[in-house]
């Protein structure tokens, strides 16, 4: 989301107006009416490079729509370049080569593969909370068909950490492999209940393979459902194998459990009811997509990351690691959609990680607890928006969720932040791009700037919502020296940035201040 297209000449450039405000102007009172929640469900043809997803807070399947797919158990990536072959009349198929329809809901991503006589419908979901994802196959065939689930291991932790020497072999008692590391710290299990004819990488002084395969035995003809499990732990070989047996006995009970958690979520936050049956979808999805975002990290904690995308040969999963600028802007539209329970913990989170002097984080790798990230790698706090950011996101997740205790909680972090925010001011008193970090735009023929419209904009309105919370909090007379200084700092980015001649802003001032 861009503010600068919500600016106004007859209205400051500090000001930042809610997001999505078609819901905010419905409120609470637009609930659905009683009675079943609309099921999400997105059907089209397959396009075998688009992305698809299916996520929860500690595991994600990131794939193609071909059924290509890596898995993740954060901060660990297992596998990757997972695909099916279909064995039948005496031929093998390459799965990819038959998908033909793609159906997406809130708790599953699913591909329907079509041969000449049999189905095969490939669902891949992730349990809201747990350590593992699961892939569920209804074959329908009219004569002898064989799945094979064949990947490439690659087991490693997200960069820029890193595990050393990994391997993998088969353990006939679970029927599925079993991926280790030499410290037996870091496991993880692929398999199937049905699992058999394993097929393991290999390589020598004449040849190679990096595939490992395994079957799911034959199903001779009419209907059949098999089961694939991947379940990872940062606590050892038992851990991995309690969450696999676990995953494999309550398949259908998972799935039904991760279908009615998002039929929760939509029900108890914000509904609309829109008369245009897209933009209803588009909406209904928008809420699932924020909320997919909250993922936690058994050695940082919980938070949102900024997106999904698949690594493939590399550790970095898109931008499936965490943000501040992205959580704080997204914190306005989970405020705007009666999430506050997220906002808190994404604000909460980003708190932990605040600098000694205020500022706060950029980014923070989902393998940052394994490597000095904030020392000895330039991202932990490359951007300067993020401070300004954060204390309006406070003000707007006490304003709307009415939770000042939380205000009153963090009262002494949005002050450091305000601090270093200041600290930050050139000559002129506004907050600078040029040696604090980017802003909305991070790179291009545009820089360097001494400052963005956009940053000085965020510190400005960061002013009015800081005085908000210290009237909140209960600093009375901050809040009214606050309050002053906004209207002084709204007048400075109007006089600063606006070009008469033109009527419009100017993107940025130059080391020059021009």
């Amino acid at each position: 989301m861009q503010p600068a297209n919500k600016f106004r000449a007859s209205w400051p450039i500090s000001y930042f107006p809610p997001v999505m405000l078609f819901v905010l102007s419905a409120g609470p009172a637009a609930a659905m009416p009683q009675g079943a929640p609309r099921e999400l469900e997105l059907t089209r043809p397959v396009r075998p490079w688009e992305f698809l997803s299916a996520v929860g807070t500690r595991a994600g399947l990131l794939e193609n729509e071909s059924g290509r797919m890596e898995a993740w158990v954060y901060p660990l990536k297992i596998l990757r370049d997972f695909h099916l072959r279909f064995d039948v009349g005496g031929r093998v198929l390459p799965a990819e080569t038959l998908a033909r329809t793609v159906i997406a809901r809130p708790e599953s991503s699913t591909i329907v593969y079509s041969g000449d006589t049999f189905t095969v419908r490939e669902t891949f979901f992730v349990p809201v909370g747990e350590p593992g994802a699961i892939i569920i196959l209804e074959v329908e065939t009219e004569e002898p068909l064989e799945v094979e689930a064949a990947f490439q291991r690659d087991f490693q932790l997200e960069w820029p950490a890193a595990i050393g020497g990994t391997y993998l072999s088969w353990d006939p008692a679970l029927h599925a492999f079993y991926f280790g590391e030499e410290q037996r710290k870091f496991a993880a299990l692929a398999g199937s209940p049905t699992g058999e004819a394993p097929r393991a990488e290999y390589e020598t002084n004449y040849s190679a393979s990096h595939e490992s395969a395994f079957r799911l035995g034959a199903t001779l003809k009419g209907k059949e459902t098999k089961l694939i499990v991947i379940a990872g732990s940062m606590e050892g070989r038992a851990e991995a194998e309690k969450t696999y047996r676990r995953l494999a006995g309550d398949a259908n009970g998972l799935l039904e459990e991760s279908a009615k958690y998002y039929r929760d979520y939509l029900a108890r936050t914000v509904n609309v009811e829109l008369p245009d049956a897209d933009l209803q979808k588009a909406y209904d999805w928008s809420r699932v997509s924020m909320v997919q975002g909250m993922v936690t990290n058994p050695f940082l904690g919980t938070g949102l990351v900024a997106g999904y995308r698949t690594s493939g040969e590399s550790q970095r999963p898109g931008f499936a690691w965490y943000f501040g600028r992205d959580s704080e802007w997204t914190s306005l539209a989970l405020d705007a959609a009666g999430d506050f329970a997220s906002t808190r913990t994404a604000l909460d989170f980003l708190s932990k990680f605040q600098r000694e002097d205020g500022k706060i984080p950029h980014e923070i790798s989902q393998g940052a607890s394994f490597v000095p990230w904030f020392k000895d790698f330039p991202y932990g706090f490359a951007s300067a928006d993020a401070t300004p950011l954060y204390i309006i996101a406070m003000s707007d997740y006490a304003r709307a969720g009415g939770d000042t205790a939380f205000a009153k909680e963090k009262w002494q972090s949005v002050w450091k932040a305000y601090e270093f925010l200041k600290s930050t001011y050139d000559e002129r008193g506004l907050p600078k791009n040029l040696g604090v970090g980017h802003g909305w735009v991070e790179g291009g023929p545009l820089l360097p700037v001494k400052t963005e419209l956009y940053q000085s904009g965020a510190g400005a309105e960061a002013l009015r919502a800081l005085a908000n919370l210290a009237r909140l909090a209960g600093h009375e007379e901050e809040s009214k020296t606050l309050a002053q200084e906004f209207e002084k700092q709204r007048a400075l980015v109007n006089q600063s940035f606006w070009l008469a001649e033109k009527k419009r802003y100017a993107f940025a001032l130059d080391r020059d201040g021009k």
